[in-house]
């Protein structure tokens, strides 16, 4: 009796054992299982939340090549932004006349262009709004203002016409809108204003210098001594000197590419 007692005791002893182990067991592989569950969720939470992120930052970037073609600018577009330096030059000269004609042909223009444009109606909404203005200011026979309104409607139409084939650099003609700002500024006599424009447009001819340098490197070097003195201005009559060499040399810069 004692014999099968001492035999018992041992081997309740190594069940109890091995009951505790596997109960050990089994706690560890719900634990792995719990645990490879909450990785792989967490894992799939990240790779959610990185693609969500990875689509708002890329957005921008998407929607650029998306309204970017390799169509020519359309006619009205083309037209809108000559009308609208058409203007200019009527304003500044103080010939109202002619600069009705060229407000009414900028305003049927600008009507083509929403049919033309249709990818980019907040744009469309931004020139109404310009050509808007510039008709007030026409009307007002409001030389500043209609100078004013005029190049903006010039600088609505360059931002619409990156999304095309351009034979010239938009840069181009965004040098030729500062060199007018320069203009409008030094009549208005805004310093504030005038040093603004001279740092915009030392930052697009740093872009445009490049493409420059390749066609002409002595029109580059013309160009960039031209930036710097128009950096140097001190007088709205200084800035206003600089401006008219800026429009010539534009007009110098746009013959490289044709």
């Amino acid at each position: 009796m004692k014999k099968v007692i001492r035999t018992r005791k041992p081997r309740d002893w190594w069940n109890t054992v091995a009951l505790g182990v596997l109960a050990v067991i089994g706690l560890l592989i719900i634990g792995l299982t719990v645990g490879s569950s909450v990785l792989t969720g967490a894992a799939k939470t990240n790779k959610a939340v990185a693609s969500t992120t990875s689509t708002r930052t890329s957005k921008p970037a998407s929607a650029s090549l998306a309204t970017t073609t390799g169509e020519t600018v359309p006619t009205s577009l083309a037209n809108a932004g000559e009308y609208g330096e058409n203007v200019y030059d009527y304003a500044k000269a103080h010939d109202w006349k002619n600069a009705d004609v060229k407000l009414a042909a900028l305003r049927d223009a600008v009507k083509q262009v929403r049919l033309d444009v249709q990818n980019k109606s907040a744009a469309v909404d931004d020139l109404d709004g310009s050509v808007a203005a510039l008709d007030r200011a026409v009307t007002a026979k409001d030389r500043q203002a209609a100078m004013r309104e005029a190049n903006q409607v010039t600088l609505d139409v360059a931002d619409m016409t990156v999304a095309y084939k351009l034979s010239v650099p938009v840069e181009v003609t965004k040098l030729d809108y500062y060199g007018r700002e320069l203009e409008v500024w030094a009549q208005a006599q805004d310093a504030n204003r005038l040093q603004a424009t001279a740092r915009e447009m030392r930052r697009t001819w740093d872009s445009l210098k490049p493409s420059i340098e390749t066609h002409s490197a002595t029109q580059a070097k013309t160009f960039d001594a031209l930036v710097v003195r128009v950096e140097s201005a001190k007088t709205p009559a200084g800035y206003a000197r600089e401006a008219t060499l800026v429009l010539d040399e534009v007009d110098n810069l746009e013959k490289l590419f044709h």
